[in-house]
């Protein structure tokens, strides 16, 4: 099974990543932390796949990241007027490579177990047709697929309390086989901050699993938690 992982993320610029951290954060700092999200995904994703693809937004040349990007991947722009067709384009893009089965994930969750991946992907192997990981905020942190099918991505109020559920019916609505892995949360408010913190400092494989974040949160533990 030739599979592939895609990153949905934005390119970390001051003033237009994680704005709702502010003002616990500067806009700097804001956007240090998205780069440090963006290289633990990174780094979790290729130790599932060398086949690894970033949906950048805006579209950069893959030299403006080369002091973020740690391995190799393919750059895609996020193409769309949403988040679902963003994610559509981009899934679509990928499987017209002859790949077999994709998992997508973002970079605001960055301390998902990394089994999370091996998980889903052997749903994929046996006959799934969709896995979901729900976010504690009723979105979701991956996706995986089999086959496209733009239905899924259909009447779906992005980025909302009621993502993940919307997702979840029109995957019943086809008569799909659907799979979910554990749920986790992503970090959006203030008060995800603090509890990323707080599990980076007392959870060994949680510092394993994003070191590039809790480098971060060390270096401005002052300024975020006094």
């Amino acid at each position: 099974m030739k599979k592939a992982i895609i990153i949905m993320a934005k390119v970390p610029e001051a003033g237009k990543v994680k704005t709702r951290l502010q003002p616990k954060l500067s806009p700097e700092q804001s956007a240090r932390i998205s780069t440090a999200f963006l290289q633990d995904a990174e780094n979790k994703a290729y130790t599932i796949t060398e086949n690894l693809f970033i949906a950048v937004s805006p579209f950069v040349e893959k030299s403006r990241l080369d002091t973020i990007l740690q391995h190799n991947p393919t750059l895609i722009e996020q193409k769309g007027e949403n988040l679902g067709e963003k994610m559509l384009n981009a899934l679509k893009f990928v499987f017209e490579k002859g790949t077999d089965a994709i998992l997508m994930i973002g970079t605001d969750s960055p301390t998902f177990p990394t089994d999370y991946l091996e998980q889903a992907f052997e749903f994929l192997e046996i006959e799934t047709d969709v896995v979901l990981g729900k976010t504690t905020d009723g979105g979701f942190y991956l996706i995986g697929l089999r086959k496209m099918d733009e239905r899924i991505f259909e009447n779906v109020e992005w980025s909302s309390t009621d993502t993940f559920e919307q997702v979840w019916q029109n995957i019943m609505d086809l008569g799909l086989h659907l799979r979910e892995v554990p749920s986790w949360y992503d970090i959006d408010e203030p008060r995800d901050l603090e509890k990323l913190g707080n599990e980076l400092f007392h959870n060994e494989n949680s510092r394993r699993r994003a070191s590039k974040t809790f480098d971060w949160i060390k270096e401005n533990f002052q300024s975020i938690f006094s």
